[in-house]
């Protein structure tokens, strides 16, 4: 039926028929120089990041761009059926290496609403500010792509982002780095942001309390690898939305003490290698909704409590506890993975353990237990990995 109503407009319209034709045969033209500006060649980082890291499939999509065909069918590529105008660009994992042009024809595609280049190799090129005239898009992820240097201002001019991941890891060839000025202003601009992902990027020039007013609309906020320094502010965990907070590896980073809020709904909180007091640990219990939790990387100077929640991970791995493993660790009946490794812990293994029936991971190595295993260890009848070597444990398993 649209396809009908489409031919009835080209027919009693035909002006409309050329200015569809001129705008498609455009962003073709466009596309097919911005592909030619690059080599595809399946690299060591692209298979590492997409096939095992991502879980994505990683392929030469820009194969299917045959010149003389319809840009609008090409893979990666997503028309306004309309206008023809290009909206939509998904080019993750699909082998463009080399150097990225400053001048690339990409940027005459003012039309893009949603930019997606991730896991790419621009070979440590400077991310053109050029990305500041795509007004129009509310999603773009520059992450794992080889891009360095400094993030350009013009990019908090996207006013309209809904989703900003600019993320890179620690085994990406050189980090980001964003001045504060440049980040005050990402953090003011983007009023409809929700998923901001900038892990990895060198802020050891900014304060967290630049952080404060981001939108009360955010899901996910993303900061790991950072080099954050100074106070994280409160307000962020008080956000209605928020799902996912990950504040992990910012070793000078400090939280004040506070009380989470039970009607958080934080499911996903990591705060492993930072710096906090065992009175915000102890609050965790509050979040209600929480699934995944990471605090390893510590050295508390008390014992942990734990009451119970509704929590599905938690990982303490390297968190130096003093002392033995609470029983309490048993009310956590929702657990699916926990790990406990090198966290200095002694004492015997509580039976409490034997209560978390959901577990699939338990990894307790490189402690100091020592005695028997206890036997309600065989109520996990979930367990799909089971690590305790490196304690001083005696006798085996048991069996059932």
């Amino acid at each position: 039926m649209a396809s009908y109503l489409f031919l009835c407009l080209f027919r009693f319209f035909p002006h409309l028929y050329a200015s569809f034709s001129s705008s498609a045969s455009h962003s073709c033209s466009s596309l097919a120089q911005f592909k030619n500006s690059f080599s595809i060649n399946q690299t060591k980082f692209a298979a590492l990041y997409c096939d095992h890291i991502a879980g994505l499939k990683s392929y030469p999509k820009t194969n299917s761009w045959k010149e003389g065909t319809d840009c609008c069918s090409w893979d990666g590529v997503t028309c306004d059926h309309l206008n023809a105008h290009v909206i939509a660009l998904d080019l993750s994992c699909c082998w463009l290496h080399d150097n990225f042009p400053s001048n690339t024809t990409l940027f005459l595609l003012p039309h893009l609403q949603k930019l997606n280049l991730a896991y790419n190799d621009f070979n440590l090129s400077k991310i053109p500010s050029e990305f500041g005239r795509f007004t129009s898009l509310f999603y773009l992820n520059l992450s794992h792509t080889g891009f360095a240097g400094q993030v350009p201002s013009q990019v908090s001019h996207l006013s309209k982002l809904v989703s900003l991941d600019i993320s890179s890891s620690i085994y990406d060839y050189e980090k980001f780095t964003i001045d504060k000025h440049a980040l005050e202003g990402l953090v003011h601009n983007l009023s409809e942001v929700r998923h901001l992902f900038l892990d990895g990027m060198d802020m050891s020039s900014v304060n967290a309390h630049v952080f404060m007013n981001l939108s009360s609309s955010l899901r996910s906020l993303s900061l790991a690898y950072c080099d954050l320094q100074g106070k994280f502010p409160k307000n962020i965990f008080d956000l209605p939305n928020l799902n996912l907070l990950n504040l992990g590896s910012n070793p000078i980073l400090s939280l004040d003490p506070l009380k989470l809020n039970r009607s958080s709904n934080l499911e996903h909180l990591d705060l492993s290698s930072m710096s906090f007091s065992t009175e915000f640990i102890d609050s965790v219990d509050n979040l209600q909704a929480l699934k995944y939790l990471d605090l390893s990387g510590h050295f508390f100077s008390q014992r942990l409590s734990v009451s119970k929640t509704k929590s599905g991970y938690l990982f303490t791995g390297d968190a130096n506890f003093f002392g033995g493993l609470p029983g309490s660790m048993g009310n956590l009946v929702s657990l699916k993975f926990l790990d406990l490794s090198y966290s200095n812990l002694s004492g015997t293994v509580p039976r409490s353990l034997g209560n978390l029936l959901q577990l699939t991971h338990l990894d307790l190595s490189g402690n100091q237990f020592s005695g028997q295993i206890p036997s309600s260890i065989l109520n996990l009848t979930q367990l799909e990995y089971l690590k305790i070597s490196e304690n001083s444990l005696e006798g085996s398993i048991p069996d059932e």
